[in-house]
């Protein structure tokens, strides 16, 4: 009878071990997914791309457009007029791959189309203006990562340091330093020329983590630095170049 119990309270025990078991897997896939699917989410939010646009088949198209934070946005945004204009997110300029199908308004200069969610735009590189109805591409933006960093040096006997990153329509600044100066603001320059900067903003001497907005429709691929500059003593105290 002893020995009949022994049996019963070993089988129980068991049986309990492999449901513990089960369940630990079960929770540790589900945390699995869960970081997949975060690490997925937290890729598309961070992709950020930005085009011209350039008229195709004898039509004119023109203005900008950004693809970043799961959106389509066409700033100074001109095209002739289409009996049914879309908007399609594609790869390599074939409406075929198009992931957005979205119909777009004739006379806003800047309009926003939602991204559908789950779509991973980092696997498109061009935003096409279409005629579903005649089926002719009106005009084409070719698609550039907009996500730019690069690192400070010092300059003219100043020391400047930290690392800068461009993306998302935002200069941020990590573990920044640089010498003091009365009157020292940020620039997003080419080649290192101030006179050809956007985004005068004045600076913190003290805050090692900073952010700075960019308007919307900047090209970034028109500027390849940025510069911590002296604006009363006419200086460039450092700059980083953009990769």
């Amino acid at each position: 009878m002893k020995k009949k119990s022994l049996l019963t309270s070993i089988a129980v025990a068991a049986a309990a071990v492999l449901v513990l078991a089960g369940c630990s897997a079960k929770s540790d896939n589900k945390t699995a997914s869960s970081s997949s699917s975060s690490a997925k989410t937290e890729m598309m939010s961070s992709t950020s791309m930005s085009g011209t646009f350039a008229g195709m088949n004898g039509k004119n198209v023109s203005g900008n457009v950004t693809v970043e934070n799961g959106e389509i946005k066409l700033s100074n945004f001109k095209t002739d007029e289409g009996p049914d204009l879309h908007v399609y997110l594609a790869k390599d300029g074939d409406v075929k791959s198009g992931a957005v199908d979205a119909k777009i308004d004739l006379k806003a200069e800047n309009q926003t189309i939602k991204i559908p969610e789950g779509v991973d735009a980092s696997k498109y590189n061009s935003v096409l203006i279409y005629c579903d109805k005649a089926h002719v591409t009106f005009g084409e933006a070719k698609l550039t990562s907009q996500m730019l960093k690069g690192s400070f040096t010092g300059m003219n006997d100043k020391k400047v340091s930290g690392t800068v990153t461009v993306a998302n329509n935002k200069i941020t600044l990590d573990n920044f330093k640089t010498d003091e100066g009365p009157d020292l603001h940020i620039y997003l320059a080419k080649d290192g020329d101030v006179k050809s900067g956007i985004i005068d903003a004045k600076i913190s001497l003290t805050e090692g983590k900073q952010e700075f907005d960019i308007p919307a429709g900047t090209d970034l691929s028109k500027y390849n630095s940025v510069l911590i500059y002296c604006d009363k003593a006419h200086v460039t105290f450092g700059e980083a170049k953009l990769a």
